[in-house]
């Protein structure tokens, strides 16, 4: 697990710690806190973005799923924990967050016009799209949901896509917030881990989405489907099929195009992938 260079703590907060080992742009990070002594909260910030700590396995341990947007300047970002002990009193610590440059790729691609200059009735879905997404994202549960690793929604490999700078038809420039699976039209994808449904609905731009939070500010997203499953409210357990992968929208063909946000942060889909999260009872404090 990574260490920092410059920590200042008490005693009480033995280590602080996060993988993976290094952080990039866009990079999924599990923090954890090693505790001397029982806390009964521990909350913290890194770059500012507010962190809520949950234990899960092991009553010293607390744990935060959090990331670094893949437009984060590389550079040293502070990491702040503070626990509040049982007596009351607060053991802060302060780590460096080293962030380094991700390799992000460039390409090309084709679609139809209107998905480059949309007329003004499309302009207006797009506009009312915004709004429903928007609201989706400040949909708030301040504990955790996730249980455990994330899974693959699909069986199958994804594209080098996340972070791609693409230029549209030869006149716009977009940039891809998440990870394409190039699978067949009607492939069942499945929910990444345990959540809540706070969109399903048809957009202009991404098809039939589906969006899940998961709890403290970190949501999936599930675009392109040719059916979705599940509605909005809904609580959905990992694993759970949420719809069909489809072509619908912006796309050049069918595929499943899948997102992460993090307190207004996009992260690597693959990266989260590859974490190692507890397993255990949620903490309810």
């Amino acid at each position: 697990m990574a260490q920092s260079r410059v920590a200042s703590s008490t005693a009480a907060i033995h280590n602080v710690y996060w993988q993976p080992d290094t952080v990039q742009q866009g990079s999924p990070m599990l923090i954890t806190v090693e505790m001397d002594r029982a806390a009964v909260r521990v909350t913290g910030t890194l770059d500012g973005k507010r962190l809520t700590f949950i234990r899960r396995d092991k009553p010293r341990m607390w744990y935060a799923l959090a990331g670094i947007d893949l437009n984060t300047q590389p550079g040293s970002y502070d990491l702040h924990v503070a626990a509040t002990l049982s007596n009351g009193r607060v053991a802060r610590s302060l780590k460096k967050v080293d962030v380094v440059a991700a390799k992000f790729g460039e390409g090309s691609v084709q679609v139809p016009e209107d998905y480059v200059n949309p007329n003004p009735d499309e302009q207006k879905q797009i506009a009312h799209d915004e709004v429903l997404k928007k609201r989706a994202f400040a949909h708030l549960i301040p504990r955790a949901l996730w249980e455990g690793d994330f899974l693959h929604p699909v069986d199958a490999e994804s594209t080098p896509s996340f972070g791609e700078t693409r230029l549209l038809n030869e006149e716009k420039t977009s940039r891809h917030l998440g990870t394409d699976y190039p699978v067949k039209e009607g492939t069942p994808v499945l929910a990444a881990n345990t959540g809540i449904v706070v969109l399903a609905a048809a957009l202009y731009y991404e098809g039939n989405c589906v969006i899940v939070d998961h709890g403290d500010r970190f949501f999936t997203i599930y675009m392109h489907l040719e059916r979705m499953d599940v509605r909005f409210g809904q609580r959905i357990g990992k694993g759970r099929q949420i719809g069909l992968s489809g072509d619908t929208g912006r796309v050049t063909g069918p595929h499943l195009h899948v997102g992460v946000r993090w307190n207004g942060a996009y992260l690597d889909p693959v990266e989260l992938f590859k974490l190692t999260l507890p397993e255990g009872p949620h903490d309810r404090r």
